[in-house]
């Protein structure tokens, strides 16, 4: 465990608020979305896709972001 005793496995550089990323899984490409508390844990876990390549999956994530 970190010296912070912060848990989970999100990288220390996100906040906590919602956070969107892009992930290769097989030959397939997805939006992965989740909102990550001050502990650092990721709650409201959501998998979209798949994608064709990755710059649908990226197209997906611009569109996800300005409907905010």
């Amino acid at each position: 465990m970190a010296e912070t005793g912060r848990v989970g496995i999100t990288p220390k550089s996100w906040t906590a608020q919602l956070h969107r990323g892009v992930m290769h899984l097989g030959k397939r490409w997805y939006v992965i979305s989740a909102e990550i508390d001050e502990a650092g844990r990721a709650g409201g876990v959501r998998l979209d896709g798949p994608f064709a390549d990755h710059e649908a999956a990226e197209a997906e994530v611009e569109r996800q972001q300005r409907g905010r």
